[in-house]
């Protein structure tokens, strides 16, 4: 075994027992509490050879081997959010003693109180807005597009060939503009019943693994009381905009991983 360092998974005011037997990023150490002023960081032992600085320097393009532990250790701060409420901290934020998180507690502390007062009775959920942009056309611009296809009967070839090539980026322009604002209109009206909202940034094909583009990516805090209201809107929306292609996902709760300084 190398040097020892911690890693630090969240901050809780809390203490529940049954965090300290859910095992650590390497599957091996358990999480464990270190307090300071009744607030506590969640932290495992690691090995440093393993985990370091140089460690992660090295493992700094190895995708699978970052996307596989991120989502450990985004597993293990949903089991502990099960348990109790917490203030996610970053992937692989790492120290060499316990004074530190202590540090980091006493640092932040105000900061800290402030983020369980804003979060109490309340949940962070994600919703993502995808839009297969063939559907989209086909009954949206349908019509206009017959039109224009109309249009070209009986022109030259040459002319015909460059019309149709324009008409297509001005038409692609028109598209995007339609589908954005249909997904703003929804975040829109979303923010009517949220506390807060908050945009993220869009994910490409390889990540979210959909053959069709995301159009809008948020996240929202809502009063606990508020969810069914919430979910009732979610599938109105689902359902009116289904058949024009988009394909709308909800998750959560999650740990309040956007709201929180």
């Amino acid at each position: 075994m190398g040097d020892k360092g911690l890693l630090l998974y969240c901050i809780t005011n809390s203490y529940d027992i049954e965090v300290t037997n859910i095992l650590g990023l390497d599957q091996v150490n358990k999480l464990y509490y270190i307090e300071y002023k009744e607030m506590y960081g969640i932290v495992s032992d690691l090995d440093l050879d393993k985990y370091g600085e140089e460690a992660m320097e090295s493992r700094s393009e190895d995708i699978e081997w970052l996307t596989e532990n991120a989502k450990k250790f985004m597993d293990i701060m949903l089991a502990v959010y099960e348990k109790t409420s917490i203030i996610p901290m970053k992937f692989m934020t790492i120290f060499n003693a316990g004074h530190r998180v202590k540090n980091i507690i006493e640092e932040n502390y105000d900061i800290f109180i402030s983020d369980f007062e804003r979060m109490k009775g309340r949940q962070e959920y994600s919703v993502k807005i995808y839009c297969d942009n063939k559907v989209f056309k086909k009954n949206f611009i349908g019509e206009e597009i017959q039109e224009f296809e109309k249009s070209l009967v009986g022109k030259p070839k040459g002319a015909a060939f460059f019309l149709k090539k324009k008409f297509d980026s001005e038409l692609d322009n028109k598209v995007q503009n339609k589908i954005c604002k249909i997904a703003n209109s929804i975040a829109e009206n979303m923010q009517k019943i949220v506390v807060d909202m908050k945009s993220n940034k869009l994910l490409a094909k390889e990540i979210t693994n959909k053959e069709i583009p995301m159009v809008l990516n948020c996240a929202f805090i809502i009063d606990i009381n508020e969810i069914e209201k919430i979910s009732i809107y979610i599938e109105k929306i689902k359902n009116e905009y289904k058949k024009n292609g988009f394909s709308i996902e909800v998750s959560g709760p999650w740990p309040p991983y956007n709201f929180c300084e």
